[in-house]
């Protein structure tokens, strides 16, 4: 099974592109899903967040504060560098014991969508890189509306990210997401017939 890396800054709209995918026979690794697997309660890498970070990004129950979480390291390059270093490797654990287990004959391909694949290495693990982008404008009106932050605050999160140079250094293809779901829809489904038996 071909394993499709898809990637890009926040609010490009990676998730649209997973769900067109999923459509369209693939099974999805969705990298946040799996980062909020390794972060659960007694896993190895909320112990090291919850050393690290102290208990103020925890609540009563003992469960992390993802807002608050990323409230430290969206404005700190070393606390963020902290956090993935930490979580990427038990993230890719997770994501070969899944790959592993995914069933070849009820799934066409394979998407493993993380924002953070480049950055984790696990690029070297994907058969094809996809970038998801977006113009700078549609991303900061995107992330302001989904995670109800200032516009400063989306800002501060995609300066923290890769720049589109630095995914085009690795992009097999690029998907530009300015349009409309229907176009999105066309463009994912033309560079999805280049992989397809």
């Amino acid at each position: 099974m071909i394993l499709i890396g898809l990637t890009g800054g926040t609010g490009g709209g990676k998730s649209a592109v997973s769900e067109i995918l999923e459509q369209n026979g693939g099974l999805i690794l969705d990298a946040d899903k799996l980062a909020r697997k390794v972060v659960e309660k007694g896993e190895p890498a909320y112990l090291e967040i919850k050393e690290h970070f102290g208990e103020g990004i925890f609540d009563a129950n003992g469960d992390l504060i993802r807002k608050k979480l990323g409230d430290i390291v969206f404005n700190d390059p070393k606390e963020l560098e902290f956090l993935n270093k930490c979580t990427h490797k038990y993230i890719a654990e997770l994501t070969k014991k899944e790959l592993a287990e995914a069933d070849p004959d009820k799934y066409r391909f394979v998407v493993f969508d993380a924002p953070q694949l480049i950055e984790s290495g696990m690029d070297k693990m994907c058969d094809k890189i996809w970038v998801v982008t977006a113009d700078e404008e549609v991303r900061i009106k995107r992330i302001m509306e989904r995670d109800s932050i200032t516009r400063q605050q989306a800002q501060s999160r995609i300066d923290s990210q890769l720049k589109l140079e630095d995914f085009e250094k690795v992009a097999d293809r690029i998907i530009f997401n300015n349009g409309s779901l229907e176009e999105l829809k066309e463009q994912v489904e033309d560079v999805l017939s280049d992989i397809k038996d």
